[in-house]
This record gives C-alpha cells, sequence and structure tokens, in this order.
C-alpha cells in the first residue's frame, strides 16, 4: 500500500501538508471509483456510496464556499450534526481551506454551545435544525459569530442562517480552490476537553499532529489496508471519530457509518454487522459488555457475520471474560485494545505479531517514544507503577508529531502544553494517566490522575456537573466523582450538601428524598449534556466534603470511599 507523504517514521515531517490535497486527492486521482464513505440512515433502509473523488470534488466547492462568505484560513469552525455525509464533506472543505475544525457533541445543550463560541471565538457555526435552533437562542452573546449554516430539507428562515444545499448549489463544482500555503504545525483541529479542574479547555492540533499521524492509528492498531470497511461506533463530537476519519482515509480505505441517533442498542448494532460488509470494528468495552449477552448469541452464527475480521476496542479498560466471550463468539477473534487521548493519538495498542497478554493495552505503537516516568522523570524500573508521558523533542524535526500543540489559554494565543522537564533534562509530556511497565514491554493502565469520570465510554468532567448542580436552588455545594459500576465500569455520583429547608424536607420521608433526587438529575439533563447528569446522588451535611487547607475538594478520598463501599457490597454477594 503506497501512501503519499504518509511516513511511517513518526518523527519525520514532510515540508508542507494538508490532508485534503495530500490524501483525499491523492486516493481520487489513484483510484477514483474507490469508495470513501459507505452511510446507512437510522432505518437500515437508505444507504450512499460515496467515493474519494466526490470529496475532493465537493471539498473544493466547500472551501469556495466559505470563502464567499467571509471565512478564511485561520478562522475557527464549530460543527454539530449528527452522523450525516455532510460532516465529512465540511470537514475536508475546511480543512482544504486551512479552517480550523472544531467538531462538538450533538449532546450539548445552548449554555454550552455558547461557551465554545465565546471562548473559541469561532467565525462560523454549522449544524442542523436542532443544533442550529440552540444557536440561535444564544447568538446576540456571540459577537465572534458572523455566519450561521444549516444542513438539512428544513433550514430555517431568515436570521441569517445560510443554507448549506442552497448556497452550494451557486458554487461550481468544476472551481478550482487554490489551498493556501500550510505548515505542518499550522493550526487544523481544536477539541475541548471535559473539563477537570475548571471549564473545558481548547486542545489544538496541527495540519500533521491528527491528520497525518492518525495513518500510524490505521496501520498498526485497524489494520486497515484498501479493501478495508471500517465501523467506529463513536458520535462526531468525539475525537475518537476523527480518529476514524483520518485514520481510516489515510490508508484508502471505506469509513462505514450508520446515522443512529438512539441510545446504544446491542442487537440493532449486530444487526448492522450482519447486513453490511463491515470487516474492521472499534467499539468501547462498555458496548462489547452488552453485545456478548447471552439474547445475543443467534447473531454471532448470521452467515453476515463473516465479513468482520478484526475489532479494537478503547476508552476504558477490557475484562479479560468479555475478550474471552468474544472470541469463543467469533471463532478465534481478538479485540485489539488500545490506548490514547483527545491530546495525541493511538499511543499504546494491541498490535499484529505481539501476543495479547490479559489486563494490558498492549505495546507502545513503533517509532512512539511513550515512557512510565516517576515524579522526578525518570523512567520507573519494571513492573513499578509511574506516569505515562510522551518524550518531547521541542523544535526538533526528529520530535514525535502525533501530540497536539497545546491547550489555548482562554482570552489570549497561548499554549500549555503540559511539558515536564526531568532531571536528565528530558521533556516529557504527560498524558495525566498512569501505569506500570512489565520486561516485556507491555503496559497495564492504572488509573488517571485528575478527576476524569468515564462511563460507558464518556470522559466526564465532574466540575461540569458540579456547576450545573449549583444552579439548583436547593444546593447549596456538591462533590461529584466516579463510583464504580458494574454496567457502566464507572458513573457519575454527587454528594450534594443542600439548604436547610431543602435537608428538613428530604428528611421527612423516603417519597421526599427520592422526588428531589430525580429532580435534581433531570435538572442536569436539562441544563448540561443528559449524559452528564449524576446517577448516583447523596445528600451529605457540608462537614462531610473532605478539603484541603484551602478549601478544595478533595476528591480523591471521595473516590476511595466509593471503591471500599463497591467492594465490600460485592463481598456480600
Amino acid at each position: 500500500m503506497a501512501l503519499v507523504k504518509v511516513p511511517v517514521d513518526p518523527t519525520v515531517l514532510p515540508e508542507s501538508f494538508n490532508f485534503a490535497t495530500d490524501i483525499v486527492d491523492y486516493w481520487a486521482t489513484k483510484s477514483p471509483s474507490r469508495i470513501a464513505l459507505h452511510w446507512i440512515d437510522q432505518s437500515l433502509e437508505i444507504e450512499k456510496k460515496l467515493t474519494y473523488n466526490h470529496f475532493a470534488k465537493i471539498s473544493h466547492a466547500v472551501a469556495n464556499l466559505l470563502k464567499s462568505i467571509g471565512v478564511a484560513k485561520g478562522d475557527t469552525c464549530i460543527i454539530i450534526l449528527p452522523r450525516l455525509p455532510e460532516w465529512w464533506e465540511m470537514a475536508a472543505g475546511c480543512l482544504r481551506a486551512g479552517v480550523i475544525l472544531c467538531p462538538c457533541t450533538t449532546l450539548l445543550v445552548a449554555k454550552d454551545i455558547e461557551y465554545r463560541l465565546q471562548i473559541s471565538k469561532a467565525k462560523v457555526f454549522v449544524g442542523d435544525e436542532v443544533s442550529v435552533s440552540k444557536v440561535l437562542a444564544v447568538r446576540e452573546s456571540c459577537p465572534d459569530l458572523r455566519k450561521i449554516i444549516q444542513i438539512g430539507p428544513k433550514p430555517v428562515i431568515g436570521q441569517g442562517v445560510t443554507s448549506y444545499e442552497s448556497a452550494l448549489s451557486e458554487i461550481p463544482l468544476d472551481a478550482i480552490f487554490t489551498t493556501p500555503a500550510l505548515k505542518p504545525s499550522s493550526p487544523a483541529l481544536i477539541f475541548f476537553t471535559s473539563g477537570t479542574t475548571g471549564p473545558p479547555k481548547m486542545v489544538l492540533h496541527s495540519q500533521t499532529s491528527y491528520p497525518l499521524a492518525h495513518a500510524l492509528t490505521g496501520i498498526h492498531w485497524l489494520k486497515l489496508d484498501s479493501s478495508s470497511v471500517y465501523w467506529n461506533l463513536s458520535e462526531q463530537g468525539w475525537a475518537k471519530a476523527a480518529w476514524a476519519f483520518f485514520a481510516t482515509w489515510n490508508c484508502g480505505a471505506t469509513l462505514f457509518v450508520h446515522d443512529d441517533r438512539e441510545a446504544f442498542a446491542p442487537q440493532r448494532t449486530l444487526e448492522v454487522l450482519t447486513k453490511f460488509p463491515i470487516t474492521t470494528l472499534c467499539a468501547p468495552p462498555t458496548a462489547y459488555r452488552q453485545l456478548i449477552l447471552d439474547k445475543n448469541h443467534k447473531y454471532f452464527q448470521h452467515p453476515g457475520m463473516k465479513t468482520l475480521v478484526h475489532a479494537c476496542g478503547a476508552g476504558e479498560p477490557l475484562n479479560d471474560s468479555v475478550i474471552q466471550k468474544w472470541k469463543e463468539l467469533t471463532n478465534g477473534m481478538e479485540i485489539y485494545d488500545g490506548y490514547g487521548q483527545t491530546e495525541t493519538i493511538l499511543i499504546c495498542a494491541n498490535q499484529a505479531g505481539n501476543p495479547i497478554k490479559p489486563g494490558s493495552m498492549g505495546k507502545p505503537i513503533p517509532g512512539v517514544p511513550l515512557v512510565v516516568i516517576d515524579l522526578d522523570g525518570h523512567v520507573v524500573p519494571d513492573d513499578t507503577e509511574g506516569d505515562i508521558a510522551i518524550e518531547i523533542q521541542p523544535n526538533s524535526p526528529q520530535s514525535f508529531y502525533g501530540v497536539f500543540q497545546g491547550y489555548i489559554r482562554t482570552g489570549t494565543n497561548d499554549l500549555d502544553q503540559r511539558i515536564k522537564t526531568s532531571d536528565t533534562g528530558k521533556q516529557y509530556y504527560l498524558t495525566g494517566d498512569r501505569a506500570t511497565r512489565d520486561r516485556d514491554g507491555y503496559i497495564k493502565f492504572v488509573g488517571r490522575n485528575d478527576d476524569v469520570i468515564n462511563s460507558s465510554g464518556y470522559r466526564i468532567g465532574p466540575f461540569e456537573v458540579e456547576s450545573t448542580l449549583k444552579m439548583h436552588p436547593c444546593v447549596v455545594e456538591s462533590a461529584v466523582v466516579a463510583s464504580p459500576d458494574p454496567e457502566r465500569d464507572e458513573v457519575v455520583k454527587a454528594f450534594v450538601v443542600l439548604t436547610s429547608q431543602a435537608y428538613a424536607e428530604t428528611l421527612r420521608t423516603p417519597t421526599k428524598k427520592n422526588e428531589l433526587i430525580k429532580e435534581l438529575q433531570n435538572f442536569c439533563k436539562k441544563n448540561a449534556a443528559p449524559y452528564k447528569y449524576p446517577r448516583k446522588i447523596e445528600f451529605v451535611d457540608a462537614s462531610f466534603l473532605p478539603k484541603t487547607i484551602s478549601g478544595k475538594i478533595k476528591r480523591a478520598e471521595l473516590r476511595k470511599r466509593e471503591k471500599k463501599r463497591y467492594a465490600e457490597l460485592k463481598a456480600k454477594l
């Protein structure tokens, strides 16, 4: 498989790079009929097969459309869409034009979108009828927003909203867009973090740190080639979906997309696998746990499942029992666990040629300088817990390029890269996660240094949940942590301090207490993305919350308490 400008060595950068011109155009020229996107609608009845040639042409048109409405190189475009083909058309067009693409999840409420528009200073917003309606509700408080583009059959009339279909129809499909000069370090993408110790931060990626570097993800972990049809279950607002986008198209493979807008349903997922020629699947461990339930075993005997040859998992550690059951049901297929972040490409994974060790997330991807270090920056001995880190060589052409540029500080153009200099003089990017490494080089994930909650593959920052709870008139204070859960690995738990009046009310009867819990949960669903709501709520006295001298809550102690309680409960079963 010959890839243009996709070096196997992740420390050798091309002099210039643009994903649309160097990858999309390459495959469009090499094989115009090759399918880039195989899309099916929610009902599984309507499908589209769009070629690389289609995306090469349409991305020129999108870039010209952006230019015609005053959006230029270096401007930011926030996009919130369901899994529609137009998402990839806009993404390719933005990249061709040098416009910074900022994907966000459809689960965001108006307040979430307002915050992201304000601090990103986005010039243009692209969405469907639902997300555009949310933007219009907050538009007056977003002074940098110049244009709103709506995709779909029911465009909002007036209010300065541009119909994507109408505007695009006025752009000649044969009109070539001249791509501006872009360096490997030129900005390409912004993702928002989960918001651990404060509001969500902006993660800035360059033209190479995601668009090019994810070729390594596709080659080493997903094992993609031009015959592969790859299905990734992540929704488009998450960085994991971008992993799929760039990894697949770098390798000239086909990206499979199901426009599923409902909660995850294992039987629907298995039905898709039996009906369409998917060769490669990536799903969170939570999904695999539900796919292998007894009631679903019949699907694995279906002839349509025989096209599936490779499975991957990421987002949380995989249980050995799940791996073994999947292997049994699929006649020997392994699940290749992997590890990476919004800030990085895949940096560690189970890979072909290396035996899979239960409980391990594999070895570092070839060429990735991943190490486990102590607090002083020294590499720890085998089987010793330490921080997962990537060695960085600033201003060196030989430095690993699959790492973000840094966090954009609000209101400035300054970047915070979270770089640590060790006593030896070496510099490392600290992932914030901890692990051990055995003598064979396998990495075993231990946990996170920060407080992010990992529930069903969603990374949830406690700060946002606490801030939302604080808005309720009955809540004085809260502390949000991860609580162990047998189905979701972790769920959001809130320790809530109530006003004296509300607390007295809840003590009256169990019914009053349960009513207030439900009220707070619904309040969170309404005022923040629904997946963030606390599934567990415990009302406590203010003195219960452990705090530092400066008044900061010690969430680690609360997490430890929850783990102990869960272990004691399991022991009694």
